[in-house]
């Protein structure tokens, strides 16, 4: 299991035990790839989300009573309520409101870092919230989109986002083509850098472009991340306007079919589908908050909603009906400070004569919920991790229900909302796509934090080591046990360190096994270290900071790209017989590298087909000869890949040097 993907998936496990499964989850991650992770929070229920009518005041009842702000001093105290400043607020001239915009990190009581901000809509109280940081973490991009002050009126807006420390200058590519730079904020302490883009009322974003100081470009990001276009399709009523800069609107989905969505200016935040095995049927409806808003949808017969979390005062929503006649009640509430239902709480709806029609209980959180891991054996405690807010780290084997053979589990990191966190590697990978068994665990206290990765190893694996961005190593533990059903590994670096690789050395191989951690700059990085080789056919082939090697033709990349661990030379990838080349195809041309003496490649293929390329010195000093060659077209259909392929590296005198017949995948 890759790095990234043990961190995704610890991200799923540790998001379903806090939370009911969502009905519209499918469809979330049929949105974009990759998918955000959703920053609404919801309750109890199977109603998706809906949306808002009208503010409701909240009667205060001499208890902890809850109402709208109408300052932006008190949103800022409400949301920063038991959390710590981290690094200096950024404050934006806001002209399309006529009021500041205000941005800043912050850390919760564990430490975990957030992103905060507080607006002030021209026809409404100010809103804000904040939400954790680790989507940019999980997805490993450079920068990420948060928010935008346009508005449907013509008129000056400002585009908003965070970016890795590591990004020196943001640049924002408008339909039009022209490139604007944006205002990058960085700050002692903050966890990520700021950046903000004014811009005038008839600029429209296409993309935003990351490139830190060695000019090296990342992933890009989109403000169609915030509108979600791509899924709305065909409208089928007019917008509802709200207070607060809200507008909603419903849309027809061929596949999905009808939905209400909702909007704060340009930035989508959720929807009600109405066809989906009739979610008006729940007893309870589902509460749904974000960016400071509560808002739900009922049948028309509730007509008012309360809810009370802990010892808090109840906070009572009026329902009005929807306007598009579809049986809808809609409701809204300011929700500042957010509510903590691991307090426990309630919430209940009444019809026009004040009968209760339905009420949910939602009983205090003493404890994590329970998982459905199945250990086996005893746990292996990581020794220096008492320190970790929910340490010790502990390792276990097991099994999930929905996994078909053993893993590696960690305990005794710190996830969302204060709760645990835990990953988990494969402990039997299956290749190709999967090679390397790696999980983490992380503790965001005392900063600036820790992170210990973990895996399962193979009997015969010698040694794992952490490679750090600049080529150092920090070696892992490698214990072995006869009670183990198979040698565990684990190392432990701080937050701040950036391991970019795992390197692993087997007993009887002739090359260091790597994994890649962090492929995201080589993927994205446009500007090429020099001109490259350039092959009769067209193809060039290019050196990228940190060792990446790409091919292009006609100015468009090709397919694969190729990295050297971090220290290390293209040479160290391949060795002759163990694998001699490395190879990558697209369409009606095959290239790649391979050893020294290697005059001509040649791949034939289980059917007969065949292609072969000559070699020519590469000019970066790597200790590689680099080939490109056409393939045929027969062969082309069928595709440089396995089963059956057979390769063969010919010297200057037409003698085989060497031939490589990798093991097919079982």
């Amino acid at each position: 299991m890759s790095d990234l993907e043990a961190r995704l998936r610890a991200a799923l496990e540790a998001r379903a035990q806090t939370y009911e499964a969502d009905p519209n989850a499918w469809r979330n991650v049929q949105r974009r790839t990759p998918p955000p992770v959703p920053r609404g929070r919801w309750l109890l229920a199977a109603l998706p989300l809906a949306l808002l009518a009208i503010f409701v005041p909240i009667l205060l009842n001499g208890g902890l009573g809850r109402n709208s702000a109408s300052d932006p001093d008190t949103v800022y105290k409400q949301l920063m309520e038991g959390k710590t400043t981290a690094g200096e607020q950024v404050v934006v001239d806001d002209t399309a409101r006529g009021k500041p915009l205000r941005l800043w990190f912050a850390r919760d009581p564990l430490g975990v870092p957030e992103v905060c901000f507080v607006a002030v809509p021209a026809d409404g109280d100010p809103y804000g919230s904040c939400h954790d940081l680790r989507t940019a973490e999980i997805f490993e991009r450079s920068g990420m989109y948060e928010g935008s002050t346009r508005a449907d009126t013509p008129s000056a807006y400002v585009d908003y986002g965070v970016a890795d420390n590591d990004v020196a200058k943001v640049t924002a590519v408008l339909a039009d083509g022209r490139r604007v730079e944006a205002t990058v904020h960085r700050s002692e302490g903050a966890p990520m850098i700021i950046w903000t883009l004014a811009l005038s009322a008839g600029d429209k974003v296409s993309t935003v472009e990351f490139t830190d100081a060695r000019g090296r470009r990342g992933s890009d990001a989109s403000p169609k991340r915030l509108a979600g276009e791509s899924v709305r399709h065909t409208p089928i009523g007019q917008p509802m306007q709200l207070p607060g800069e809200v507008t909603v609107r419903p849309y027809d989905d061929k596949v999905q079919g009808r939905s209400v969505f909702w909007f704060r200016g340009t930035k989508e935040l959720g929807w009600v589908n109405l066809d989906l095995k009739d979610p008006m049927t729940a007893k309870a409806p589902m509460i749904h908050f974000q960016d400071g808003l509560m808002y739900t949808a009922t049948k028309r017969n509730t007509v008012k909603i309360q809810m009370a979390v802990g010892s808090d005062a109840p906070i009572t929503m009026q329902g009005i009906p929807d306007p598009w006649n579809l049986g809808l009640n809609l409701f809204t509430a300011a929700e500042l400070p957010p509510l903590d239902w691991s307090l426990g709480g309630w919430w209940a709806g009444y019809d026009a004569a004040g009968k209760q029609l339905w009420r949910e209980d939602q009983p205090r959180r003493t404890s994590s919920p329970k998982s459905n891991f199945k250990q086996t054996g005893e746990p292996i405690t990581v020794p220096g991790t008492d320190d970790f807010s929910k340490g010790p780290v502990r390792l276990s084997f097991g099994k999930y229900p929905y996994s078909e053979g053993l893993e590696l589990c960690a305990t005794g990191g710190t996830g969302a909302n204060g709760g645990d966190q835990g990953g988990c590697a494969r402990v039997r990978p299956e290749p190709p796509s999967v090679s390397f068994s790696s999980g983490r665990v992380e503790t965001y206290l005392p900063l600036p934090g820790s992170v210990v990765a973990f895996g399962a190893a193979e009997d015969d694996w010698l040694s794992v080591d952490a490679v750090l961005e600049d080529g150092r190593r920090l070696p892992a533990t490698l214990t072995r046990g006869k009670d183990l059903p198979a040698p565990v590994w684990w190392v432990r670096y701080p937050r701040d360190a950036k391991v970019r690789a795992f390197a692993y050395k087997v007993r009887g191989k002739q090359l260091e096994q790597v994994d890649l951690t962090k492929r995201g700059w080589c993927w994205e990085d446009k500007k090429p270290l020099d001109a490259g080789y350039a092959f009769p056919s067209g193809l060039t082939a290019h050196m990228y900071a940190d060792t990446c090697v790409k091919w292009t033709k006609d100015g468009k990349e090709q397919a694969g790209s190729f990295q050297a661990v971090p220290g290390g030379k293209l040479s160290g990838m391949i060795a002759a017989p163990e694998l001699p080349l490395q190879w990558a195809q697209d369409k009606r041309e095959w290239y790649g590298f391979t050893v020294p003496g290697t005059a001509k490649v040649e791949v034939t293929l289980k059917g007969g087909g065949h292609a072969t390329a000559n070699t020519v010195p590469d000019p970066w000093d790597q200790g590689v000869l680099l080939f490109a060659g056409p393939v045929p077209e027969a062969v082309a259909k069928q595709g440089l890949s396995w089963p059956g392929m057979r390769f063969t590296g010919y010297d200057a005198d037409g003698g085989v040097l060497w031939t490589y017949q990798g093991k097919e995948p079982e």
